[in-house]
């Protein structure tokens, strides 16, 4: 019987924040979201996989702050 059991996914934290932009330089784009600096996409839209890919993936961009970071971006 506990094969019947749905789970249930709380929506709320799986809608884009458009802070997202500025933090973790990632858009939304239709369903998908899309990281500015390598155009890849994030499995579901959770602001824990983002944080990971930015951390992971763009370390080096991390230390760009204030202007030069918004004009990169």
């Amino acid at each position: 019987m506990a094969a019947n059991r749905k789970i249930k996914v709380d929506n709320k934290n799986r809608q884009f924040n458009d802070d997202w932009t500025v933090q973790y330089c990632f858009v939304q784009h239709q369903m998908n979201v899309i990281c500015l600096l390598c155009h890849s996409t994030v499995a579901v839209a959770k602001v824990s996989n983002i944080k990971r890919h930015y951390e992971t993936k763009h370390q080096d961009f991390h230390n760009v702050v204030g202007n030069e970071q918004k004009a990169r971006i």
